[in-house]
């Protein structure tokens, strides 16, 4: 008899990192099922999810199910590149809302964690993930839209106001409509949203913040949520911060939590004193601000002695700035006088023999890769095989929640002693992050968008006639590097890299199978 509590989640789109990644933690716990819709439905890149489909497959599991961890922009908009996109009307919309109401109709005893991003306005020129016309426009968009938003509060200067004329004659109108008209469109389905949650449609609603910075429409939009909920006082229920790719495995985590009544006390130490006051690239916050707020959506809270904590998350971060991987090389001294991160890996073995408790590395110094020198210390001090989980990919935040995630599961099971099957899921989880994430999008990755696709007359975002080539490529240096940093082995078994997988036919959505043996 399966007694297993039930799990409906709908992913923000295909990738591994939202489609796969929750079902993982998922299979490091023995009472939670994650249910998941198919994989054929749920689109790729431009092309969106069949909504229709998903809906009834929600409409005929809801009533066997405890939780829903539900995308309102793939129910409502197709995916998360699609509320880009898309060209629907704001009464097609809005009966995705409604779609809602009927689900919590059909089961009145489902508890709904929704999640609805505040769209991204990317700020450079490529049309791979948004309209055609940011081919060409896209910077001028975003920094029209920026220069806006800062005048509106009376910052801009008087040079920035010149450039709002400019950018506004260099812009076409009818590029300018789409934009603003889609726009509007995501800030009404987010106050549809806040709406569902004030009615208790919702149990609870997060709002993560798709690459923002501080001014912007993304900001705009935020502002407009923000005060919605002082009017409904929903403080405690509408959580609205830096993120996107990790809130699948954050939101399944809480539910993880909630079920269990289990409130885990996070220790948190990094490696700079300022660390905690940086903002990260494509983030609108000080990093530790941004941490708070991933540790209290996961359902944790923050203790400030290590002896009264359930676990450690130990952050690798930078005490300037945050770079790009590929720029690491080019850091100034500066960085290195304000970065400690071998008293963090020391102390990481002292919290690790004198508490036994779970540990997770958040290596945040640098975005879209681990920092190669962090990481090597860390092999030298024999980290990885002290740790529970690890992270460095994408943004700040996707590497936190991440983390979190993983980390909070293995503290409530006392880091999985004497359950091998969990235990093996976990490390082989942690396998996984140490090749995606460092081996490859810090190095392999890296070489081959930078040196070998350009030799070779290969766009990295178009892969799909030369796929065998970039594969074979991946997975031979991959190899190379898992034996020349990591000896092939992780926790006393022998790490096997099973395959290398690219979604989106992207070099830089790529995807890691590995097996522990």
């Amino acid at each position: 008899m399966n007694d297993k509590k039930k799990v409906l989640y709908v992913p923000l789109d295909d990738r591994d990192c939202n489609y796969t990644f929750p079902y993982l933690l998922s299979r490091m716990t023995d009472d939670m099922e994650l249910l998941r819709p198919d994989f054929s439905w749920m689109g790729e890149l431009k092309r969106p999810s069949d909504r229709k489909k998903i809906w009834e497959w929600l409409f005929e599991n809801v009533k066997d199910c405890d939780y829903g961890v539900l995308s309102v922009d793939t129910l409502v908009y197709g995916n998360i590149v699609n509320s880009r996109t898309h060209h629907l009307s704001r009464k097609e919309c809005e009966e995705g809302i409604e779609n809602f109401r009927r689900l919590k109709t059909l089961n009145p005893d489902f508890h709904i964690h929704a999640f609805n991003l505040v769209a991204r306005v990317a700020a450079y020129d490529s049309s791979q993930e948004d309209p055609d016309y940011w081919e060409n426009y896209g910077r001028a968009i975003w920094k029209y839209t920026w220069l806006l938003d800062k005048d509106s509060q009376g910052k801009a200067s008087a040079e920035e106001q010149a450039e709002i004329s400019v950018l506004r004659e260099q812009i076409p109108e009818e590029y300018l409509k789409d934009f603003l008209d889609r726009r509007e469109i995501d800030r009404h389905i987010n106050l549809c949203s806040v709406e569902l949650t004030r009615e208790g449609i919702f149990d609870m609603l997060t709002i993560p913040k798709d690459d923002t910075a501080e001014y912007g429409y993304a900001a705009m939009d935020q502002a407009v949520v923000a005060e919605k909920v002082r009017e409904y006082g929903l403080y405690d229920r509408v959580f609205v911060y830096p993120g996107a790719d990790e809130v699948g495995c954050v939101l399944f985590t809480r539910v993880f939590n909630l079920e269990h009544s289990y409130t885990p006390s996070v220790y948190v130490r990094y490696s700079s004193v300022n660390g905690a006051h940086v903002i990260p690239r494509y983030e609108d916050r000080p990093l530790g601000e941004s941490v708070k707020w991933q540790i209290t959506s996961a359902g944790g809270i923050i203790t400030e002695t290590p002896q009264d904590s359930d676990c450690m998350l130990a952050l690798n971060a930078s005490g300037t700035e945050q770079v790009e991987s590929e720029e690491q090389l080019q850091r100034t001294i500066s960085f290195k006088n304000n970065t400690n991160s071998e008293e963090l890996l020391r102390y990481i073995r002292y919290y690790h023999d004198k508490y036994q408790k779970a540990i997770g590395v958040s290596d945040v110094t640098t975005s879209n890769g681990c920092d190669n020198e962090f990481m090597e210390n860390a092999c030298l001090h024999g980290a990885f095989d002290i740790i529970d989980a690890i992270g460095g990919w994408n943004t700040a935040e996707n590497t936190n929640g991440v983390v979190i995630a993983q980390m909070m599961i293995s503290s409530y099971y006392g880091r999985f002693y004497g359950r091998s099957e969990q235990k093996l899921e976990s490390d082989t989880f942690l396998a996984r992050s140490l090749i995606a994430d460092w081996l490859s999008q810090a190095n392999v990755g890296q070489k081959f968008c930078l040196e070998y696709a350009p030799q070779h007359g290969i766009n990295p975002f178009r892969l799909q006639d030369c796929m065998e080539e970039t594969v074979q490529y991946f997975e031979e240096h991959l190899d190379e590097l898992l034996e020349s940093k990591l000896h092939h082995q992780l926790k006393g078994k022998q790490i096997i890299l099973d395959r290398v997988r690219f979604s989106w036919n992207g070099a830089f959505y790529f995807a890691v199978d590995c097996t522990l043996r």
